[in-house]
């Protein structure tokens, strides 16, 4: 009985533990956490709503050579719009999770941990594509064609500026 007991014990701290992860506002998490955190309730709708264009992977096999940052902000209309159908996309590609850094920032574009130091971010969501550590290049809020066609530009180094680049 008691070997039950301390058993439940361990499962209950774990799920609190767990569950206290969901309620974050700031810093890393996963795929997961917007799925599942109730600061995300828009995600699976979003999610499901969102049709991805036609894609030929072999189009974006470039893109597995990059790893992905997203700064957000989970109150953020743009955000809640542009990453569920940016989630949806790299699933279909199966681009791999550990690949994907996924950053929560306060509404006034700061976190704690100073994630976004150094990073120009102005505006969320901001999607930063690297490779080797260094920026290669971003969609800034919102695409200006499609999430596909602009990560396409992108991966395939083709003259892409962001919609709020200024030169």
């Amino acid at each position: 009985m008691k070997k039950i007991y301390l058993l439940f014990i361990g499962i209950l701290f774990l799920s609190c533990s767990q569950n206290q992860n969901y309620l974050q506002d700031e810093g890393i998490v996963d795929i997961d956490y917007l799925k599942n955190s109730p600061k995300t309730y828009w995600f699976e709708e979003n999610f499901q709503n969102y049709s991805v264009e036609r894609i030929n992977k072999e189009n974006f096999s470039k893109l597995y050579n990059y790893d992905i940052e997203i700064f957000m902000n989970t109150f953020c209309h743009d955000s809640q719009r542009e990453i569920p159908r940016l989630i949806k996309i790299l699933e279909k590609l199966n681009f791999p999770e550990q690949k994907l850094k996924i950053v929560l920032l306060s509404p006034n574009k700061k976190s704690k941990m100073g994630y976004e130091v150094n990073k120009n971010i102005t505006n969320t969501p901001t999607i930063i594509f690297n490779i080797d550590n260094t920026e290669i290049n971003r969609i800034v809020e919102l695409p200006k064609e499609s999430l596909e066609n602009d990560i396409l530009k992108i991966i395939n180094d083709e003259d892409y500026k962001h919609a709020y680049f200024i030169e």
